[in-house]
């Protein structure tokens, strides 16, 4: 197998996804690094309103500062796909992931249609990180992680976010996730290959599950016609805000 891509984007919005910002690093198979890039696309960055409407608008410093200090560069989104296929092929990329990739993937294809542009993962797979960490991370260790930092889902469930699944490799509770693309992908490396040390194979796409369901460890108290009093334990497994399910133990 030859060299990997693990990649992320910012963008204004989920609907109409106008990527801002993108970042990359090119590693061996063995997660050393070979290249990183970040970029902030021109068009956008200059399009005030709707820069403003982005998720993290507010960082708009970091990345003023982040140009200065030429750790990224401002240029126009057609110019990126350009120097990523580039260098897509002079690093031999064979493979390609994301953090919920299928996001990501959309990003790509909204704005290669939008800008009439190449698309740079037109002829490489993409798998989604996401599904490694459902499969090789995801155990005892990991819920009572979650379990001691109440680090749950807004529906109740437990948190597979990359910010969770970093805290938790990194055994580093205060972790917050910069939200740039270039430190993202350095972090879902890092959970990445994480993930390959407990055996996940790079070309192997691991299926995401919907929700890692949180289990909670109750008694359910009955009190029979005769005033008898019964006491039996069961775990309640969290659904979603609306809606709970119990099962006897």
């Amino acid at each position: 197998m030859g060299n990997i891509v693990i990649f992320d984007t910012e963008t204004t919005s989920l609907e109409k996804p106008f990527c801002y910002n993108i970042g990359y690093v090119i590693s061996d198979e063995q997660g050393e690094v070979i290249c990183e890039r970040s970029f902030v696309v021109e068009q956008i960055w200059y399009n005030r309103p709707l820069f403003s409407s982005a998720y993290y608008a507010e960082k708009r410093n970091i990345y003023v500062a982040e140009m200065k200090g030429r750790k990224t560069k401002l240029e126009k989104f057609g110019y990126i796909c350009q120097q990523m296929i580039r260098d897509f092929r002079n690093y031999e990329v064979e493979r390609a992931f994301a953090y919920n990739s299928p996001f990501d993937e959309k990003v790509f294809d909204f704005n290669c249609d939008w800008y009439k542009c190449n698309n740079p993962f037109d002829n490489i797979p993409v798998s989604d990180i996401r599904g490694f960490v459902h499969q090789f991370l995801i155990g005892p260790g990991y819920i009572s992680f979650c379990e001691q930092y109440k680090l749950f889902t807004e529906s109740g469930n437990y948190s597979t976010t990359a910010e969770t699944a970093y805290k938790f490799i990194s055994d580093n509770y205060d972790f917050t996730e910069e939200h740039t693309a270039l430190s993202d992908s350095q972090i879902e490396k890092e959970i990445l290959f994480y993930c390959v040390g407990k055996g996940a194979k790079l070309n192997v796409n691991y299926g995401v599950k919907r929700s890692i369901k949180r289990r909670i460890e109750k008694t359910l108290h009955i009190k029979t016609i005769d005033n008898q009093e019964i006491f039996l334990p069961y775990r309640e497994f969290r659904i979603n805000k609306e809606k709970t399910e119990i099962s006897l133990k």
